[in-house]
């Protein structure tokens, strides 16, 4: 089961995280979405963010990718935040880590704080019945690893955690990873299956690796985000914006 397509002109993978299965019941539509970079967005997105009331953005690129491909969110009321979850440029930290599960252990070493605030902005946003978009450039490592800790701790089916994540590789396959390819020979990448796998791929095997990790280091999800500084009271407010009164 992967989050449900939501066209919007200009992006290749932004989907709603609505109707996905957990435990008896499924994940609420609205709530929250994830996305690729928005910086070729049109008046006609921009218009289809208005209709979804999508009232906080948060971005978790790095500066160098903002400034290189900054968001076309002009006239937009809505609040947009930063959240770099990887220190440094992104590609320096790829040229370090040769492979997504280091990638990721990177990615939840550094983002704890940013993982709490993505799950603050949903609890307020949700309670005004308004939407949280959270993205990179791809909307697939960072985001995903974001997506899935959120998921993951308010009782979304395991599988179906990993399920979404995996199913974002073929929205990046064809054009967007043509282009990604372009661009990391520019910046003197190799480029070889481990460099193709990085840009786009989503292997099922490294988010079951990762969502495991959570639990031998933290107890899983929920106890990696009450590790970070969100309470107990907290997650079940988050599980019933999410879930709504289905626990």
């Amino acid at each position: 089961m992967i989050g449900q397509a939501v066209p919007l002109p200009k992006t290749y993978n932004f989907r709603d995280l609505g109707a996905l299965p957990a435990g008896s019941g499924l994940t609420l539509s609205g709530v929250l979405y994830r996305s690729d970079a928005l910086h070729l967005l049109t008046d006609e997105g921009r218009e289809r963010l208005r209709e979804l009331k999508v009232a906080t953005v948060l971005d978790l690129r790095d500066d160098d990718e903002v400034q290189r491909s900054p968001s076309a969110l002009a006239g937009l009321e809505l609040e947009v935040l930063r959240g770099n979850v990887l220190a440094g440029a992104l590609g320096s930290s790829l040229r370090q880590l040769p492979t997504l599960q280091g990638l990721y252990r990177l990615i939840l070493a550094q983002g704890g704080d940013v993982a709490v605030q993505l799950a603050r902005r949903v609890l307020h946003n949700a309670a005004l019945g308004q939407g949280t978009l959270v993205h990179c450039t791809a909307g697939k490592d960072r985001t995903g690893v974001m997506i899935a800790l959120l998921l993951d701790a308010v009782g979304v089916d395991r599988e179906a955690v990993v399920l979404d994540y995996s199913g974002t590789a073929a929205n990046l396959s064809g054009e967007w990873l043509d282009g990604v390819v372009v661009l990391m020979e520019s910046m003197g990448f190799p480029i070889t299956e481990q460099v193709l796998t990085l840009a786009g791929g989503s292997p099922a095997e490294v988010m079951r690796e990762t969502l495991g990790y959570l639990d031998d280091s933290f107890g899983g999800s929920s106890g990696y985000l009450q590790h970070h500084g969100l309470t107990l009271d907290e997650v079940t407010a988050l599980q019933k914006a999410l879930l709504g009164e289905r626990l």
